[in-house]
């Protein structure tokens, strides 16, 4: 071989390696429909009685409020990933696969589970309402009433996020778990600006702390002007940032809207540990009950330690803590306050043991998420199994007889039990 040849070589070598990066940092595909959580497989029949509250077809909406940067009209919004000092409201429309769905499509897809590539969840429109401030958030706020009327239960769910996260994937999440949830889920999607590539991950994380109060005034607003009985939040990675910041500044500057959270649930939240119990400290005492969901092996959340030069709390390394932090954690554990979800994957079926996606990926740990948003149950009456770890700590996890627990549990629920 010459060295004209192996020159040629390695330049197209490196052209490869250049092309499969840009590939990664710009392509942005829409969210595959995750899963049916357990109690949803095989479930066909019942399903397919209640496929209205599903949505119509193949299509459905989710409320939601952003702090980008809008462009374009206000029926068909664009948000940027630059940041804004103001929050606009209003509805996405989606729909899940192609417009040839069928409703015997949209059953398989919601109750089967067979394997292979799961349809897309399209955004079709970001259709805004309004900017916070304007008199017409009144009728943004009159369609959140409505829906919650309509709704099997009477608490919002406000779902963030994480980083490198694009206006579609962010909708797109929000979106299963409305379908999933049928009639009895109303959920807001807070979509704050991400630069939508991971290798500006420090901006992401810049923009999640700014984020935080944007939240609290979100859903301030929400438990101050919807009739909601009570304000669910669901946090996604980085959303963990956003989220623990913005309530303790929830709990610090409205502290009677503070007083309406409920469930507040963490999935592989990529915060700092130590910024992280200190909010705790603020927002679990009012909060119903807080569960941070976190798979040690989580191999996103070992490369943003390694960026941030700290733990994260969705892998937390507990010697970071001060002893008075540390005890406080261990206290809130103990009483209920705070529940540790240690995800196993060596412990259950078909979960990548470095998986960063298990809430909307594995079947048992969506299961679990809408067991307690759904009908409000603890951790034990969840069918989890309680452990200790080595260090003291109570954690909940899933037992190798996770499914039979299902299946006795199913019926008390009005459930069938899972297939």
């Amino acid at each position: 071989m010459t060295r004209r040849t192996m020159v040629r070589i390695s330049a197209l070598a490196v052209l490869l390696v250049v092309a499969v990066t840009a590939f990664f940092v710009f392509y942005h595909p829409p969210m595959r429909l995750m899963p049916p959580p357990l109690l949803f497989q095989g479930q066909r029949d019942a399903v397919t009685g209640r496929i209205e509250e599903l949505g119509e077809g193949s299509r459905l909406s989710v409320f939601y409020a952003t702090s980008r940067l809008p462009v374009g009209p206000r029926d068909n919004r664009l948000y940027t990933v630059a940041p804004d000092t103001r929050l606009h409201l209003g509805t996405a429309d989606l729909r899940i696969g192609g417009e040839e769905t069928t409703l015997a499509d949209l059953v398989e897809w919601t109750a089967g589970y067979a394997g292979g590539d799961r349809p897309f969840v399209h955004l079709d429109a970001m259709r805004e309402a309004a900017t916070v401030g304007e008199p017409e958030v009144a009728a943004w706020l009159d369609g959140v009433r409505a829906a919650l009327a309509a709704s099997g239960r009477k608490d919002l769910l406000v779902y963030v996020h994480g980083a490198n996260t694009t206006v579609e994937r962010a909708a797109g999440q929000a979106a299963m778990l409305q379908h999933f949830g049928g009639g009895n889920l109303v959920v807001v999607a807070f979509v704050w600006p991400t630069a939508e590539n991971f290798l500006r991950y420090g901006r992401d994380v810049r923009n999640a702390f700014a984020a935080g109060p944007h939240l609290a005034e979100l859903i301030a607003m929400l438990a101050r002007e919807t009739g909601a009985e009570g304000i669910d939040v669901m946090t996604y990675s980085a959303g963990g940032t956003v989220g623990s910041t913005g309530l303790a500044v929830l709990a610090r500057d409205y502290p009677d809207q503070a007083g309406m959270l409920g469930q507040v649930y963490h999935a592989a939240p990529d915060a700092d540990f130590r910024g992280f119990v200190e909010d705790l400290a603020a927002y679990s005492p009012v909060a119903a009950e807080v569960t941070v969901a976190a798979n040690m092996g989580d191999s996103a959340l070992r490369l943003a330690q390694t960026v941030n030069r700290a733990s994260r709390a969705g892998r937390p390394d507990l010697r970071e803590l001060s002893p008075e932090a540390g005890a406080m954690l261990l206290g809130a554990t103990e009483d209920g306050m705070v529940d540790l979800l240690q995800v196993l994957p060596d412990e259950m079926p078909d979960l990548p043991a470095s998986s960063h996606t298990f809430w909307y990926d594995d079947p048992w740990v969506s299961n679990d998420l809408f067991l307690m948003y759904l009908f409000g149950l603890d951790p034990a009456a969840r069918g989890l199994e309680r452990r200790v770890t080595a260090a003291g700590a109570p954690v909940w996890t899933f037992g190798a007889d996770y499914v039979e627990r299902m299946r006795a549990l199913a019926p008390g629920l009005g459930l069938p039990p899972p297939g």
